[in-house]
């Protein structure tokens, strides 16, 4: 080897070396920049969730107090039932005589009463 390929072999290398140090040109400020903007984007997410389990806590306590509201209203429509029923039945069980006697004591109490 001459002289001048070992001096252009060491000006490579000393190049590649000076390259190789120095590494790629990255703007750090714009990622940081975006990096702090993501963490305020997510404490902002943060507290609307933290609102929003709020409030679906105070829903869930809501839905249970009107489930039992239309448990209560259930019973008594129930009981409403039981009682029309038995009442219906009883009327069946009245003969002809009796209904007679029941539509006219009722009807002429009320289109004759004095007042």
């Amino acid at each position: 080897m001459n002289r001048i390929n070992v001096i252009l072999i060491c000006i490579t290398a000393l190049a590649v070396f000076y390259i190789l140090q120095k590494g790629p040109e990255i703007d750090m400020r714009k990622y940081q920049t975006e990096i702090n903007i993501l963490q305020q984007q997510i404490k902002q997410l943060e507290g609307v969730n933290d609102s929003l389990v709020g409030e679906s806590k105070e829903l869930e306590i809501k839905l249970a107090a009107y489930d039992e509201k239309l448990k209560n209203l259930n019973r008594e429509v129930n009981v409403i039932k039981r009682e029309t029923k038995a009442k219906l039945d009883s009327i069946d069980k009245f003969g002809d005589d009796e209904l007679e006697r029941f539509f006219s004591d009722r009807y002429y109490s009320k289109t004759y009463s004095i007042n």
